[in-house]
Formats: C-alpha cells, structure tokens, sequence
C-alpha cells in the first residue's frame, strides 16, 4: 500500500517512542504493512484509492460486477467478450452499486475486463479504520517477542494472549467496511 491507514506520528504517541521516523524501527514498519495487509483482506477491499484493473470469468447469470476498491468513482473501460465478440460499455450501460457496478443485462459465458478507480483517499481514511490499524499494529509490536505464544510469564504470574489474527475490537470496528458481497465465515 503506498499511503497509511496510520501514520509514524500516531503510533509514535500511542507507544511512546522516541525515535524520529519509521526506518529507525524495522520491526514496527513490517508489522504496520502487515497490519494494512490484513485489514484489507478481512474486509475484502482495496483502500487505496488507484486506478485498478479487474479481470472477471462469468459463468452462471450475473448482472453484478463485484469491485476491490471501493468505492468506484469513475470507469475508464468496461469490455465484455462473450464467444468471439467483444463489446465496450460506456457510463449510459451501467450503475455504480455498493458493491461495484450493476449491468442492465446478465452476462453468462464472458470475460470481463474492467479498468477504473476506486477506493479511499488517503486524507479521508475512516476514524474507525485508522483507529483498527493504530490498535493492532501497537498490539502486535508490543507483543513482538511473545508472537505466537498462547501464555506469557510475567512478575507478577502468567498472562494469556488471544491467538494471531485481528483482534475482536478491530474486528468490531471494521465490520461496516467490509465488501458487500464478501462471504463471511
């Protein structure tokens, strides 16, 4: 992801530390992009705003075209193949929907290419996603030399600590991002 869900600054005042940039912890900053990465993929979205290219198989009847980044701002070439004919879309042949765009026809047996962009700017990244990212990224960098341990031993007698994954808390607050049409098990 070339932006940040948070920034250097913030875990800086979050984890007191006294150092003047990210480069000056190597363990933090591979564990903020791990951070990032995971978000993404519980919520089944690109975040960052970028012109993305999707390609698509369609096989059974389907009118949706579900998209990565949302949400989609503008489309610069939508082209369905079916059998040997390929044809181009314009604005007027579809609707953006939450989850991507819906078509006003179904497409069955075609190749879909799509190229647009979508996503979130980096200057409008949500309170609840940003904060997602500043508690497991502290999380998991407070926790760095105990990674994968089911108890740690402290002075005062044994902690337990929740297995790796996100933590239910950012789960909770990431649950109104996730993609539309992400099946969730």
């Amino acid at each position: 992801m070339a932006w940040e869900l948070c920034t250097f600054d913030q875990l800086k005042a979050i984890l007191g530390l006294t150092k003047s940039a990210l480069t000056d912890y190597p363990d933090l900053a591979i564990i903020k992009l791990k951070v990032e990465a995971a978000i993404e993929n519980y919520i089944g979205r690109g975040l960052e705003k970028k012109e993305r290219t999707e390609l698509f198989y369609v096989t059974g009847p389907t009118y949706m075209l579900s998209l990565k980044g949302l949400p989609v701002d503008s489309v610069s070439s939508l082209t369905v193949t079916t059998s040997a004919d390929a044809e181009d879309y314009s604005s007027d042949d579809y609707d953006f929907a939450e989850y991507g765009l819906k078509l006003p026809f179904d497409m069955k047996d075609a190749k879909v290419e799509i190229t647009y962009t979508g996503g979130v700017s980096e200057d409008t990244v949500p309170d609840d996603i940003n904060r997602a990212a500043l508690y497991q990224t502290s999380f998991e960098y407070l926790g760095k030399d105990q990674m994968g341990a089911e108890a740690v031993s402290t002075e005062g007698g044994t902690v337990s600590r929740p297995e790796l994954g996100l933590l239910k808390e950012v789960k909770r607050d990431l649950t109104r991002y996730i993609h539309p049409l992400k099946i969730t098990g």
